[in-house]
């Protein structure tokens, strides 16, 4: 029983020793092969002809220096004198005609002006009276009694414009009289009578940012008569 196992061994053994040498035989047999085909296709590549080396650049001649002939010196030229300018002459009845207007008694007299004659224009004159009366009516003067100035933007006048008078218990009444120009707009502040300093100078500044609809007289805005402001201040307010 033993023996029989030992040859069993011995013979696995065998087998598989030579399995493995006749693998190795075969891979070896591969490698040969690839490195014979490598080989050949390395003698069929024939190595790459080096580059032309490149042509040398023609460049151009440099253009000669073209020698130019001085120019010809100016030739005088003699004047020549014009010929005398002939001029038909013709004989009349009345004797030589010389040109016209001329005759053999000498030159006749020229014919007298005709005196202007004036052309009236009653359109014209019509228009330049008009003008004169309408310039006339510009230069009268206007009785029309002028309208007041009417305020139409106006800064709220009180206690406000300066916390301080009313912290300080200031009362009193102010009062101003205001010059409105023509366009409107405040040309000064004449203070009548003032309660504070301090708060007399916020209240001027204020009725500088008035704006007015000035006066009218004869359609035209004028410069009419001040524009009384008065305010009473107190405590209670």
């Amino acid at each position: 029983m033993r023996l029989g196992t030992v040859v069993l061994s011995v013979g696995l053994h065998v087998g598989l020793a030579v399995g493995l040498v006749a693998v190795a035989q075969k891979r070896e047999l591969r490698r040969r092969a690839i490195s014979v085909a490598v080989t050949e296709e390395k003698k069929k590549v024939k190595p790459a002809k080096p580059p032309a080396p490149p042509k040398p650049i023609a460049r151009p001649a440099a253009a000669k220096p073209v020698a130019v002939a001085k120019a010809d010196a100016p030739v005088a030229v003699a004047h020549v004198a014009a010929a005398p300018m002939v001029t038909n002459l013709s004989m009349s009845n009345a004797g030589l005609d010389i040109g016209p207007g001329i005759g053999l008694e000498g030159r006749a007299a020229k014919p007298a002006a005709a005196a202007p004659v004036k052309v009236a224009s009653a359109l014209s004159e019509a228009r330049t009276r008009r003008t004169q009366e309408e310039a006339g009516g510009a230069d009268a003067p206007c009785e029309e009694e002028p309208t007041k100035a009417v305020a139409i933007v106006k800064t709220p006048i009180d206690y406000t414009l300066y916390p301080q008078a009313q912290a300080d218990g200031i009362e009193g009444k102010f009062k101003a009289r205001v010059i409105v120009d023509v366009n409107g707009e405040v040309t000064s502040v004449e203070v009548v009578s003032g309660v504070d300093p301090g708060l007399d100078a916020a209240i001027v500044a204020a009725l500088q940012r008035w704006r007015f609809k000035p006066a009218m007289a004869c359609g035209k805005a004028v410069v009419g008569e001040p524009f009384v402001v008065t305010r009473t201040f107190e405590l209670g307010d």
